[in-house]
């Protein structure tokens, strides 16, 4: 803003953006003999006013005439610099204004306090130099203004490394990120710090920087097959046969690698498919219990038991070739009228035996015979007795007389389950 001010004196009012031709056009007039006003003469004075430069062309000699002229008040607490004036030749006055601020010394003693003037000003009044030990948070060359804050600070020395370059800085609180740009180094999309960004500064603290890219690549992976087992009835127990065999698959995977510095550091599993499927290999295990050894038979092999061998039942030398499975325990035999019932409503004859119902249900099919020779034979789960509560026999024979009960006594037999 210009003011024009009518007769020989005049006041110009310019913004700060002219701050530095208006020094140097005032440092040319001071300069030169040949542009210095003579006494009596009109001669102009620049005033800075904080953001404002006031210019006054005036007669007037003393400087808080030149202020009155120029209608500026300088209070109680501003500051007046007339260093650069001198009545009669043009001069500049400069005004620092009182402002409100924050000071925190070395050990973190917080104060506020008015004050008018530089940092260097401020700092010079407390007998304070700064050096590279103790820093300052504003610039000394910073003029004071209301809510600014003026911390000491011991200096933090720091080593920052980047792109195979170290760099030494010396500088107050602050944080990694501060540090970077202190050093003027940019980071890219996924670049890395070492420590983090956020890290406050401590001296001797060491930053490296690492340049991060990622890239995708794709290889070929073996699926390695399962392996399953089926139970199976017609193997004996401890028998195998592979049914089925076993191929690996084959499966793309796609990589994301950590490039860091130019090495890799890890990579993920972005994307996996499958090319080809494993084949299971299966294995099928037998559960058919081997033979009991039985001795030389006796009474030829003929069995006791009356009962019809159902067709496709093989026997070879007084046992079934096929089963299901086989028990070895003992056997007691026991007789009655041929008119008696059985617990499952049969009629009584040598074949239908008793047994434990819990381990033979009635109805299951059994071939018995001695260890010591003896074919009991072809017979059915048909009845029960009280041996089962004792439990020293597996199953009771029924035989036709009791004399053959006796003759049979208590033998160890073998049960097969047909």
């Amino acid at each position: 803003m210009i003011t024009q001010v009518k007769g020989s004196r005049g006041v110009l009012k310019l913004p700060v953006s002219r701050l530095a031709v208006l020094i140097l056009a005032v440092a040319i007039l001071c300069a030169g003999t040949a542009f210095a006003a003579a006494p009596g003469n009109m001669y102009n004075v620049d005033i800075y006013d904080g953001s404002e430069i006031t210019r006054v062309s005036t007669l007037k000699t003393d400087a808080a005439a030149v202020l009155k002229q120029a209608d500026i008040e300088v209070a109680e607490n501003d500051k007046l610099v007339l260093d650069g004036f001198t009545a009669g030749q043009d001069s500049i006055i400069t005004i620092y204004r009182a402002a409100g601020i924050e000071y925190v010394d070395l050990n973190g003693n917080a104060e506020s306090l008015i004050y008018a003037g530089t940092v260097s000003d401020f700092l010079a009044e407390r007998g304070i130099t700064l050096n590279e030990d103790i820093l300052s948070s504003l610039p000394e060359k910073t003029v004071l203004k209301d809510g600014m804050t003026l911390k000491l600070q011991n200096a933090q020395h720091i080593t920052v490394s980047a792109d195979g370059n170290s760099q030494q800085l010396v500088m107050g609180a602050g944080t990694v990120a501060d540090a970077l740009n202190r050093a003027g180094i940019t980071l890219g999309e996924n670049d890395e710090t070492n420590p983090s960004l956020d890290t406050e500064l401590t001296d001797g603290l060491e930053i490296s920087v690492l340049r991060v890219e990622y890239q995708l690549r794709t290889e070929q992976k073996s699926i390695a097959y399962s392996k399953k087992s089926e139970n199976t009835s017609e193997l004996y127990k401890g028998s195998s046969e592979v049914v089925q065999k076993g191929e690996n698959g084959v499966k793309e995977v796609t990589y994301k690698d950590k490039i860091v510095n130019g090495s890799l550091e890890s990579s993920t599993v972005e994307a996996e498919n499958i090319i080809k499927e494993a084949v299971d290999q299966i294995t099928r295990v037998g559960t058919k219990s081997k033979p009991v050894t039985v001795a030389a038979l006796k009474n030829g092999g003929a069995a006791i038991s009356e009962l019809s061998v159902p067709a496709g039942l093989e026997i070879e030398n007084g046992v079934p070739k096929n089963y299901k499975s086989i028990v070895t325990g003992k056997a007691a035999a026991y007789t009655g009228s041929r008119s008696d019932k059985t617990a499952s409503g049969r009629t009584v004859r040598p074949g239908y035996i008793a047994v434990d119902p819990k381990q033979f249900p009635y109805g299951t099919e059994l071939w018995v015979v001695s260890t010591d020779g003896i074919v009991y034979g072809y017979c059915i789960a048909a009845d029960t007795g009280g041996f089962v509560k004792k439990g020293k026999f597996t199953v009771d024979l029924f035989m036709n007389t009791e004399s053959e009960c006796r003759q049979w006594g208590s033998r160890d037999v073998i049960i097969y389950v047909l």
